[in-house]
């Protein structure tokens, strides 16, 4: 039975331990808070370290902003990296702004879904064409739930491969 990583964060929050299954054996091992706190304190990528920790804790206000501010390197070099393709051009501070308001965007429908706007809506908000602020959004969106899967990956090893 494999548990998701980010439950076990979860479950670090509100307290008590959770049993960790292991095969052939009559008892269980306790997994406590503290051995997810150390697994979560010994990933080295601090980008997916915040992105972890804000969707497992479901996190809002200030972290969704620190998260954004953490990640927006990377996405602006993605946007770099699509070239002339890119829906925004990064010499343009205009295009920056727009950038840091898509981030945002993606950010909070990483760790909120549910609470998800139309692109239209969003697009009108930031100001840019419907097309532009989808292709925008799918860069952003992209590095960030890359950025949590390296996290699972990181986590996963950290608490359960001893590495």
């Amino acid at each position: 039975m494999q548990r998701d990583p980010l439950e076990l964060i979860a479950r670090m929050v509100v307290g008590g331990s959770y049993r960790m299954p292991t095969e052939g054996r009559a008892t269980t091992m306790q997994l406590s808070a503290a051995d997810v706190a150390g697994a979560v304190g010994m990933m080295r990528d601090p980008v997916a370290k915040q992105t972890v920790m804000a969707v497992a804790l479901r996190a809002d206000g200030p972290q969704l902003l620190q998260l954004g501010r953490a990640a927006l390197r990377r996405v602006l070099r993605q946007y770099l990296r699509a070239g002339g393709g890119a829906p925004l051009q990064m010499d343009s501070p205009a295009d920056r702004w727009r950038a840091r308001l898509v981030l945002q965007d993606a950010v909070h429908d990483l760790v909120w879904p549910e609470k998800r706007r139309s692109s239209r809506e969003a697009a009108r908000a930031v100001k840019m064409r419907k097309g532009a602020y989808l292709a925008a959004y799918r860069i952003a969106s992209g590095t960030l739930q890359q950025a949590l899967e390296d996290g699972r990956m990181q986590f996963r090893a950290r608490l359960f491969g001893g590495a």
